[in-house]
């Protein structure tokens, strides 16, 4: 951090602070003029907020009611993949109607009554139950074919499977001529406004049933063969469903996969620091009708060495990752699984000044701890995953650094016998630290620098953990020759406090309050000899 002074003339400073009047001195030559000198450089205050400004603002978050401070990281994903937690594809089932008589000519005309109740499957890709699904696109298709030479009188009726609208079950009645041929009936329909419910076999397979009644009609004299029948094809095509009930069973999902950068802690990997209770929030917003557990596959702490420390979760107390789910269409239930440095080695992530933060989070579907017996899914159903990794500003560092510049001009002095700085901090901040000076010419180069030239000492704490006043710490710098020269020949001063939290050799952890103030004086006093004519 740097902060930036305007240049000061030391002419109208020393006339200003010696009370000389220009008209005394002379209008034609002014000469030289010796005189005692306080010229006041400048000052610079910081806020918490400028001190951690390498941290990206949006990520600080102030708490209005007391001004505490925390960092704040988020992302959030969308899981919206139903089909991998159950998916239906193509569905076709075929069955006869045989009754294998044999009869080489009707003496009369002749009928034979069809009654039949045909089970057919429905299966889920993975056997998953279904109870019910409501169709959004696809068609269910028909297709009868009858060997008989007679004509077909004919109802058959899918039971289940209903107009949505209308909640009576799909039929249909044909009636059908012998054209000397096969006899044929097609028909077919989009899935869309249509709704099948199942029951279960033994197996807990999804079945259906369909039913055909009617008869079928010969004339006299009509051959009627043991190999005559009629073929019936129910087929859903390419099925998509709007919603969905059932139970789809354990399979685990991968929920989260994805980076968070916190690249600004890489300013502090050098400084010692140490967060006293960072956690991470995992949020989540969940409208599928179906519980989860949280399996924490991968989370690792990545720094800019590419150095990585994996998560761990403590054996006790543990984590507790349930997902609840909402008990109705359309809701969404809200829950927060917390990794902190109880159920976890979540301090020691965060502490090692990662950034980046990568998650592989899968979800457990159906977990032991769910009493869920049933699950639903609708087409728009998700769980959204929130990750906040939360850092309330509670820590400890050591040589964490700061500067600030202004340039001057010194040009008009000729000599000094004696100067002094004077350095004046007053802080608000839980920190002590010391400050290093240097003095730089036009070209950048350092031409002296003066190490601890100053300290910075810190408030006292209350039982609150805030500091009650603020500490004022005065330091007096007397310059030797090699620092006059220097500074004469110098166009800027830099001043870098070097700054330790308060006792954080006693493992002590500070907090900071958005409020807090430093504020540094700096000012020069000497014997000077001024060059007035130039």
């Amino acid at each position: 951090m740097r902060k930036y002074f305007l240049g000061a003339s030391v002419l109208s400073y020393m006339c200003l602070l010696s009370s000389c009047q220009i008209d005394e001195l002379g209008k034609e030559k002014l000469g030289t003029h010796s005189t005692h000198l306080v010229l006041n450089l400048g000052n610079a205050e910081y806020t918490v907020l400028e001190l951690l400004e390498d941290l990206d603002q949006e990520s600080l978050d102030v708490d209005d009611s007391d001004q505490s401070m925390s960092i704040l990281f988020r992302d959030s994903t969308i899981y919206d993949d139903t089909e991998s937690l159950i998916a239906i594809s193509s569905v076709s089932n075929v069955e006869e109607f045989a009754p294998a008589e044999d009869v080489p000519s009707t003496p009369i005309d002749y009928k034979i009554n069809i009654e039949e109740t045909f089970v057919f499957s429905f299966p889920a890709n993975n056997g998953e139950e279904i109870d019910s699904l409501f169709y959004s696109s696809g068609t269910l298709d028909f297709f009868m074919e009858s060997s008989f030479k007679g004509d077909i009188d004919y109802t058959w009726v899918i039971e289940g499977t209903r107009i949505v609208e209308t909640n009576e079950d799909l039929t249909q009645t044909q009636e059908l001529v012998f054209a000397g041929g096969a006899v044929t009936d097609t028909y077919s329909r989009p899935l869309n406004g249509l709704k099948s419910k199942f029951y279960k076999n033994a197996l807990d397979e999804n079945e259906f049933a369909v039913h055909v009644t009617g008869t079928i009609s010969f004339e006299e004299g009509t051959e009627i063969l043991p190999s005559h029948k009629m073929t019936f094809n129910l087929a859903f095509n390419d099925p998509t469903f709007s919603k969905i009930y059932g139970y789809f069973g354990n399979d685990p999902i991968e929920l989260q996969s994805q980076s968070i950068g916190i690249s600004a802690f890489e300013e502090f990997s050098g400084d010692g620091l140490k967060f006293e209770d960072p956690k991470i929030l995992l949020i989540t917003n969940n409208s599928f009708g179906m519980d989860f557990e949280l399996s924490f596959d991968e989370i690792k702490a990545v720094s800019s060495d590419n150095s990585v420390v994996i998560f761990s979760e403590n054996t006790s107390p543990g984590i507790d990752g349930f997902v609840s789910s909402p008990s109705e269409e359309g809701e969404v239930k809200s829950d927060t699984v917390e990794l902190n440095k109880q159920n976890s080695n979540i301090n020691e992530l965060l502490n090692s000044t990662p950034i980046k933060i990568d998650f592989d989070i899968s979800g457990v579907p159906n977990p032991i701890s769910s009493t869920r017996d049933n699950n639903f899914l609708l087409s728009e159903s998700q769980i959204e995953v929130i990750s906040v990794i939360e850092i309330p500003l509670q820590f400890q560092m050591d040589g964490f650094a700061v500067d600030f510049d202004f340039e001057m001009n010194l040009s008009d002095i000729k000599q000094a016998e004696k100067i002094i700085f004077n350095i004046v901090a007053t802080n608000e901040i839980p920190f002590t630290g010391s400050i290093d000076l240097e003095f730089v010419d036009k070209g950048g180069d350092v031409l002296y620098t003066m190490t601890d030239a100053a300290i910075i000492e810190s408030p006292e704490l209350d039982a609150s953990g805030k500091t009650a006043t603020p500490e004022v710490s005065t330091s007096e710098i007397n310059l030797d020759a090699e620092a006059i020269d220097a500074l004469l020949n110098a166009n800027t001063i830099f001043a870098i406090a070097n700054l330790t939290t308060f006792e954080s050799s006693k493992d002590r952890y500070v907090k900071l309050y958005a409020d807090y103030k430093l504020n540094i004086e700096l000012s020069i006093e000497g014997e000077l000899t001024i060059d007035l004519d130039e």
